[in-house]
């Protein structure tokens, strides 16, 4: 009876395709697995230096940090502008009456002229004579006048203007290393996404292996009770156990869906786009120097762009004394006035000033002092917030270094625990083909493997994204391999 179940069983498993090795796939099946599609639809296969060479270019956050650059380029052209003269091309017309002058009585206003105290008789007399000639105020008429004017004002103070063009350069300068820091945190979002589209797809190969292992143990469990070797409750069961692996497909094809719609968001595209990945990366091994990795990190783009920041701040305060510093003011005018249109450029109607002026500011009720002081006490805070950040960093980093060492040697534990998992369910079922074992002992085993699966599966993502995460801790492209960063891994 033994050699015929044995032999009922080995023709189940050609015919069935279960003699494979559990958890392997058919060779058509491997070929198609090189890429994975996270979105339905005609969409060529990215590689993950595809990800994230689209993303560099199309991705929103990065996108928003470059017209930052615009933003500050006119900050700039602002800053120079304290150091520049402006000119004004200013046309005027102006009409009315001012009986001002004809209401003085040194002109003749306000009635006859009076005595001069200590004027000769001569100038007596002629001023009586020149009384005659300017008329009462009420008989003024309004006049008309028709002026151009090209007027220039500058205004130097050459400490303030070193001070704000000083500040502004250094801001371009900052908001460099800011886009660059917006391009590695984005990066490793893309590696997190990018992995986690082809963790997705792994879980369900998984879930898809777990049924099949299902369907080779009812299929045995069917053979005994046909053999009268169990029991139609051992039936039931199987199938019940196959039946509730269905609704953990669904879900694993459903995070698939989601992680290639947060990686289409992510490269700057519809979630809902056609998506297909080819996985190629793998986990980078070698033993990292804990102080090169801290010496690298001291010099990442968002320290960097606070130091800068400080330096903006010290510039600003530079400009803000100059406000009690002596400065020049230029003015200059030329143009042409006349009563009518037609006669405002003949010859004789051009004027022109010109002006300049030492400002000395004595007193600006404190102005100026309250605002530098505010301007050192900003000074100060950004000082503490940047040692503070540095700490941080450092912080980060040595977190990141031991929970990196800490997920491979988990990667290894699990990756062994699978080989041994898979090693007692293929015993386990010899064991129910031979009548050594139960049902429930087969079941166990195949939980078993499911579960370290699951581990493996979830230890490949952690490595690969906390590798990732280091890269941008210590400034660096989340693309560069750690053997390319020159003394970050220790030489055995």
């Amino acid at each position: 009876m033994l050699r015929i179940l044995c032999r009922l069983l080995a023709a189940a498993a050609v015919a069935t395709g279960c003699g494979l090795t559990p958890g392997a796939a058919p060779p058509a099946a491997a070929a198609e697995a090189a890429v994975i599609t996270a979105v339905p639809g005609d969409a060529p296969a990215l590689a993950l230096q595809d990800c994230l060479r689209a993303a560099l270019h199309t991705n929103d956050r990065l996108v928003a940090e470059r017209w930052r650059r615009r933003e500050l380029d006119g900050q700039m052209k602002q800053a120079l502008a304290t150091g520049l003269p402006t000119v004004d091309l200013v046309g005027d017309f102006s009409r009315g009456r001012d009986p001002s002058f004809a209401l003085d009585s040194t002109f003749g206003g306000g009635g006859a002229f009076g005595p001069v105290p200590g004027a000769d008789p001569w100038f007596e007399d002629w001023l009586a004579g020149f009384g005659s000639l300017i008329p009462p105020p009420r008989e003024i008429p309004a006049q008309t006048y028709w002026r151009a004017n090209l007027n220039l004002n500058w205004t130097l103070n050459p400490t303030k203007v070193l001070g704000a063009v000083g500040a502004a350069r250094l801001g371009l300068d900052r908001q460099e290393h800011a886009v660059r820091a917006v391009e590695q945190q984005v990066g490793e979002q893309v590696v997190a996404a990018f992995q986690q589209v082809v963790s997705a797809a792994e879980r369900i190969a998984a879930v898809r292996a777990h049924l099949a292992n299902q369907d080779e143990i009812l299929g045995v469990i069917r053979l005994r009770h046909a053999l009268g070797l169990a029991t139609q409750l051992d039936t039931l069961q199987a199938a019940v156990g196959r039946a509730n692996t269905v609704p953990e497909l669904m879900r694993a094809q459903a995070g698939l869906r989601t992680a290639g719609a947060r990686l289409n968001a992510l490269l700057g595209r519809d979630p809902a786009a056609p998506l297909a990945v080819r996985p190629e990366a793998e986990p980078e091994a070698g033993r990292l120097d804990v102080e090169a990795a801290l010496a690298l990190a001291r010099w990442r783009p968002d320290l960097a762009a606070g130091e800068l920041l400080v330096d903006i701040q010290r510039r600003g305060r530079q400009a803000t004394k100059a406000d009690n510093l002596p400065y020049l003011t230029f003015n200059g005018a030329y143009g042409y006035v006349g009563r009518t249109t037609d006669s405002l450029f003949d010859e004789g109607h051009d004027s022109w000033r010109a002006s300049i002026a030492l400002n000395v500011p004595l007193f600006d009720g404190l102005l100026t002092r309250g605002l530098v002081r505010e301007a050192d006490g900003r000074i100060r805070r950004g000082e503490a917030e940047l040692a503070a950040q540095r700490r941080d960093v450092e912080v980060e980093v040595l977190d990141l270094l031991a929970r990196l060492e800490s997920a491979r040697q988990t990667l290894a534990a699990v990756a062994v625990n699978l080989a041994r998992a898979e090693e007692a369910r293929r015993q386990s079922l010899l064991q129910l083909e031979l009548g050594t074992a139960s049902y429930v002992d087969v079941l166990v085993a195949e939980a078993n493997r499911a579960d370290a699966q699951a581990a493996v599966i979830d230890a490949r993502f952690e490595v690969l994204a906390l590798t990732a995460s280091l890269k941008r801790a210590i400034g660096r492209d989340p693309a560069e391999r750690l053997a390319d960063i020159p003394g970050l891994l220790v030489k055995e």
